[in-house]
């Protein structure tokens, strides 16, 4: 994850399918099941979102006789990859289900984060208001858990709502502390930050003055 973080995903690659080859000879589920989110995280980046689906998938189906919890990434990723390849509608449910997964769980921070991921698929589909509210649940729900390492999306969202709001020279200045927030911890965006970074950038770009 160290490496995926930092832009090494030639590294992540190396170390994912090192631990996947060790998980399939010892048995080990739980394991394999990381190491194929963690290639899948990779394929996401790359913009291989079949590759995602089918890494997710293989994931998701390994997850389904482990404990529940070992089913949260798989189910992440797969909305993820579906939000990037633009079927909002399948994102929707995919993100809907797992926040009711972490629900479920009791894992409020990631509760936090899936909510505003659920909230671009709604902004992207033109539910401006819907995105604000779940833009302000996420906000709460972190705040509330500690959830500190979702501080730089955070302020991204928060660009995003000026962006919404009209005031270009705010959600400018939101975005560029965002991408400090990460570079002081020699972090690159998840790839499905990225893109919204870069669309909210092309926005920006067009406003008047």
């Amino acid at each position: 994850m160290a490496a995926f973080r930092s832009g090494d995903d030639a590294r992540a690659t190396e170390l994912s399918q090192r631990a996947l080859a060790d998980a399939r000879v010892s048995g080990d589920h739980a394991a394999e099941v990381e190491a194929l989110c963690m290639l899948a995280r990779v394929a996401l980046r790359e913009g291989d979102f079949n590759q995602v689906h089918r890494l997710a998938t293989e994931a998701e189906s390994l997850a389904a006789a482990l404990p529940l919890a070992q089913r949260r990434m798989p189910l992440h990723l797969q909305a993820a990859g579906t939000r990037m390849a633009g079927d909002l509608s399948r994102a929707r449910t995919l993100y809907e289900r797992s926040i009711a997964l972490n629900e479920q769980l009791g894992n409020a921070r990631f509760v936090a984060s899936e909510q505003r991921n659920l909230a671009y698929v709604e902004l992207n589909d033109g539910r401006a208001d819907r995105a604000r509210e779940l833009f302000a649940k996420a906000r709460e729900g972190a705040r509330t858990t500690g959830y500190t390492d979702l501080e730089p999306y955070l302020v991204q969202d928060e660009a995003m709502v000026a962006g919404l709001d009209g005031d270009a020279k705010r959600a400018a200045e939101l975005l560029a502390r965002a991408g400090s927030l990460l570079a002081a911890r020699g972090e690159l965006p998840d790839p499905d930050e990225d893109a919204e970074q870069k669309r909210l950038r092309a926005r920006l770009a067009k406003a008047p003055g």
